[in-house]
């Protein structure tokens, strides 16, 4: 016959230290990841219109500094105003072009949309933007926010 073997038992405050270590050291990891991901992606802009329907401007962020250029394709005004247009981020560590779909109330503006070419292409955005006065821009006005990358 065998003789049964006796193991060390661990008591049930052990494992439940060690269980809640091992989701601490989980959670921190993900939200590590998730804060480098999203940083990663923030692209800025300060643009404003040259000769309708062209635009001009700085970027910033994710692609790095460099140069804005867009066109309007659609503006239909009124007390909310619906634009469609081509936003082209020209960074000095990445370039993409998003077709994007914007909503202004007043000063402020919401953009959703799709990188159509370039860095990350088919990728969703998302971002706004606040009208501002500027010396850069012709008639004094223009337009200073964010377009965030969906990963």
């Amino acid at each position: 016959m065998e003789k049964s073997r006796s193991y060390p038992v661990r008591s049930h405050k052990d494992s439940s230290v060690f269980r809640r270590l091992c989701i601490l050291i989980a959670m921190a990891g993900i939200l590590t990841i998730a804060s480098v991901t999203a940083a990663a992606d923030q692209n800025t802009f300060t643009k404003w219109i040259t000769t309708a329907p062209t635009m001009a401007g700085v970027v910033g962020g994710a692609d790095g500094d460099g140069v804005y250029a867009g066109e309007i394709l659609k503006y239909t005004p009124g007390d909310t105003t619906v634009i469609e247009a081509l936003y082209h981020f020209n960074g000095s560590k990445h370039s993409f072009t998003a077709l994007v779909h914007v909503v202004q109330t007043g000063m402020k503006a919401a953009i959703s949309g799709v990188v159509t070419e370039g860095w990350l292409m088919g990728h969703q955005v998302k971002g706004e933007y606040t009208q501002i006065m500027s010396t850069q821009s012709p008639n004094g006005t223009a337009f200073q926010g964010t377009l965030d990358i969906a990963n």
